[in-house]
């Protein structure tokens, strides 16, 4: 079940992808927890695309610090940033986009488990 029968669905925040997507695979994008690896320019905008559609949380992940070259790539960062995670220094601009989305970032390597 994974949660997913119990989501309810707020029609008028989600009315054109409820047109797109239909009812049941909203309710599965819902219920859906999400791992975004990069967040770099590419990443970050597939983030803010699943956190805008409604899932129930995302974890962006990165292990790179800021470098004043990924100014230009990823529009969520600022020059204060560099020198900070990638994804811990974009989190809570994603987050901002839907509050009903629990956005979480993550540095540590990733393994098979």
């Amino acid at each position: 079940d994974n949660g997913q029968a119990n989501v309810d669905l707020d029609e008028n925040l989600h009315s054109r992808q409820l047109a797109v997507y239909g009812r049941e695979a909203m309710r599965r994008m819902a219920g859906a927890n999400v791992l975004v690896a990069g967040a770099n320019g590419t990443g970050v905008e597939i983030a803010k695309n699943v956190i805008l559609a409604g899932v129930r949380a995302l974890t962006i992940h990165d292990t790179k610090n800021v470098e004043t070259r990924d100014l230009s790539a990823q529009f969520y960062l600022t020059e204060e940033d560099v020198g900070q995670n990638r994804a811990e220094a974009c989190r809570d601009k994603l987050q901002e986009l839907n509050n009903a989305v629990a956005v979480s970032a993550s540095s540590a390597e990733l393994s098979a488990e």
